[in-house]
């Protein structure tokens, strides 16, 4: 017999590729939690093992309506997998929208730390060097940027005498409107959510441990991870 023959005549179609379990893990990084520190080592780690990272240039909008959640569900929903999406934002709810439920994972820290953090990052930036603290706070006026931190609890200024310990909450809690009341049924939610839904929920102050944990779970995302954190 002479002919035209392919590929897929002499040996059918090609394998599928097969993905690691989990294939789609969200991380939705609390504020000023040590999240700048693990999306550096992510941009590392995704180069070195292959999976997609999907990162958003929105960091400062938390709470959305049901339909940016929607869009948001339907384009994370779409990246290629394995994917790791990232981004500051309150926990969203996959399967409310039709869509395959991922798997999350957070590092949260000591709340009264985070607003220490919180509090100089505001006036001083990091260290990026870069004068992002002006054009955060570009209201701000001189002699609030310099306010020694002990006077302003000592003295009740507003930004101290209300420090949003409760900050932490709706990134477990979620989207409903209720999870941004301080009191026990956003507390109760954000614990059941985190129970069902959240592989890992590290702890800043014990990183390294979280990282290990991390590399053990997750070894197709996080594998070596402790070395480069040590190592960089």
């Amino acid at each position: 017999f002479v002919g035209n023959s392919t590929y897929l005549d002499d040996h059918g179609p090609p394998p599928q590729k097969v993905l690691p379990f989990p294939s789609q893990v969200v991380y939705n990084r609390v504020g000023k939690c040590g999240s700048r520190t693990v999306v550096l080592l992510l941009r590392i780690l995704s180069e070195k093992h292959g999976f997609n990272l999907v990162t958003s240039d929105i960091h400062n909008k938390t709470r959305l309506t049901k339909n940016e959640q929607m869009e948001l569900i339907k384009n994370i929903s779409t990246a290629e997998q394995p994917y790791l999406f990232t981004r500051h934002v309150h926990f969203l709810n996959f399967s409310r929208f039709g869509g395959d439920q991922p798997v999350y994972i957070n590092i949260i820290r000591d709340p009264v730390n985070r607003f220490l953090s919180n509090y100089f990052f505001r006036r001083f930036g990091d260290w990026r060097g870069e004068q992002n603290h002006m054009i955060r706070t570009p209201s701000m006026r001189q002699e609030e940027r310099y306010l020694d931190i002990n006077v302003c609890i000592l003295e009740n200024y507003p930004e101290c005498s209300n420090p949003r310990l409760f900050y932490i909450i709706p990134y477990f809690c979620g989207q409903h409107p209720r999870c941004r009341e301080p009191g026990e049924w956003a507390l109760e939610r954000a614990k059941l959510n985190v129970n069902e839904n959240f592989l890992l929920v590290g702890i800043l102050e014990e990183l390294e441990d979280v990282l290990l944990l991390l590399e053990r779970f997750l070894p197709h995302y996080f594998k070596d991870v402790l070395s480069i954190y040590k190592n960089p």
